[in-house]
């Protein structure tokens, strides 16, 4: 067919290398297959940069809060981490009710309660007050990184999930980035609670544009019929609803609870940074809460350009490159966590500036391995279940974090430094990195790899359908690599 997009496959080769007859005819087709999925994805990150611009307002407050309240570290230990309580307890039915009603109406409610969490802190009369507010906004937030998840597995095929995922998890490192000098300078100017005012509205606003702007792509106005069928063919689970029992099936996978445990222990390390660095430059290095953001902020970005460079883009190129792509994700995640242990070194400087340099290094390899590990529930979970194993997943996380969190402020009181929480956080870390290491097999359950082909095939554009039975089988799932019983 003169113009159209020939596929060179030959047996045994699973990486599916194509030919043009020209270059034009690809341009034409890649234009028709649209880019709402990318704005999805935007979406995505948006919603992630409010979610922890909310959560990192009270570690930017802690100094302040814990003068105005007369609290010890131990203490202030335990207000950071009341948030993780009652996200952690949230997750596995946050996982299920994603599963059953979708991801756009449980937002819409979220969202606003964000903004009413926050409202609650910078009102908050005492102690009590802010701890129900953290509360609360552990609740609303429940839903926001399972729904991520599950957006992302059903909007954007195997070969770009990497990118994807790297969006909205990366937003949130970029949140760290933004949300620390600039809730310093609000909180030093006008006091520390201006800053919960500044998030309540940033929240409202988010919740204005999800409300206007997000459908599933079963439901999504302005999505064409080309880029939908790419999405499809590409392993996108677009229609995936689960039922009651799919929890049952997640929660009796040996495979889901080494995934878990992997992620506790990213997730333990990754998160007591996140709430204790700026407290950690005040205590060790004397320096103001201004100077301490600035601070604060320079390893978040290095982490969020690490993460999309790496841990995104060169693992999806890498896939489409024809790369086993169990090995790839494997490799990564685990040099990731291995980078992610040179945290251990930060509490043993005496110079703020090497700090920075021995963190910007850790939450580098963290923002790594960060988007591979969010992309396995939606790579393994079995039909219907990612909201519930993402869930399963982000209990694992969440209860490791709010034990971690309690556990470094009392170890810093203990010991006098941050030395030794760094030094537990590396040993952690070793731990996460051999549960994964026994999940990510190579060659076990290779992921589809989405061809233009059968894509626009489907969508009418008259290429050859030759290789489209070969993208169209459904994501690996969870059981295919377990041996439950």
């Amino acid at each position: 067919m003169a113009g159209a997009l020939e596929w060179d496959i030959r047996p045994g080769d699973t990486r599916n290398t194509y030919t043009l007859a020209r270059p034009r005819r690809e341009r034409e087709i890649v234009q028709t297959r649209g880019r709402a999925r990318w704005a999805i994805g935007g979406l995505l990150a948006g919603g992630m940069l409010v979610n922890f611009l909310d959560r990192t307002a009270l570690s930017v407050a802690s100094s302040p809060l814990a003068e105005e309240f007369g609290l010890s570290l131990s203490q202030l230990g335990i207000v950071l981490s009341a948030f993780t309580w009652s996200y952690c307890l949230v997750q596995l039915p946050a996982g299920v009710l994603v599963d059953m009603f979708g991801v756009s109406r449980l937002t819409r409610i979220a969202s606003l309660l964000w903004a009413v969490a926050s409202l609650l802190t910078a009102v908050a009369g005492g102690l009590g007050g802010i701890i129900v507010a953290r509360l609360l906004l552990g609740v609303a937030e429940g839903p926001s990184m399972v729904g991520a998840s599950k957006a992302t597995a059903a909007w954007f095929p195997l070969n770009e999930r990497g990118m994807a995922t790297a969006l909205f998890d990366g937003a949130h490192k970029l949140a760290n980035m933004v949300a620390f000098p600039i809730l310093a300078f609000v909180m030093s100017i006008w006091g520390w609670r201006t800053g919960f005012l500044f998030t309540a509205v940033a929240s409202l606003l988010f919740a204005a544009v999800w409300w206007w702007g997000y459908r599933d792509p079963s439901a999504h106005p302005r999505l064409r019929a080309s880029e939908k069928a790419f999405i499809l063919h590409g392993g996108a689970r677009d229609t995936d609803r689960g039922q009651s029992g799919q929890l049952r099936t997640v929660l009796r996978s040996r495979t889901s609870w080494k995934i878990a445990l992997g992620f506790g222990c990213y997730g333990y390390t990754v998160n007591v940074v996140l709430i204790w660095m700026p407290e950690f430059f005040q205590r060790q290095f004397h320096l103001r809460l201004l100077s301490s953001g600035i601070y604060s902020m320079i390893p978040w970005g290095v982490a969020t350009v690490a993460e999309l460079l790496l841990g995104g883009w060169l693992v999806d190129r890498l896939v489409r490159l024809g790369r086993d792509p169990m090995l790839v994700r494997r490799t990564v995640l685990i040099c990731g966590m291995t980078l992610g242990a040179t945290v251990g070194a930060a509490g043993m400087v005496r110079s703020p500036a090497l700090a920075v340099g021995w963190m910007s290094l850790s939450l580098a390899g963290l923002a790594i391995a960060a988007p591979v590990a969010w992309s396995l529930p939606g790579l393994f979970a079995p039909t219907g279940a990612v909201g519930a194993a993402t869930g399963l997943m982000n209990f694992g996380n969440t209860a490791a974090t709010a034990g971690g969190v309690a556990l470094t402020g009392w170890l810093a009181d203990v010991s006098g430094t941050f030395h030794a929480p760094f030094v537990v956080a590396t040993a952690v870390l070793a731990v996460g990195a051999l549960s994964y290491w026994s999940v990510l097999r190579p060659s076990q359950t290779p992921s589809p790899i989405p061809t233009l082909n059968s894509a626009h095939s489907e969508a009418g554009t008259g290429v050859c359908n030759t290789a489209a039975t070969s993208s169209t089988d459904a994501s690996p799932q969870l059981t295919q690599l377990d041996d439950s019983p």
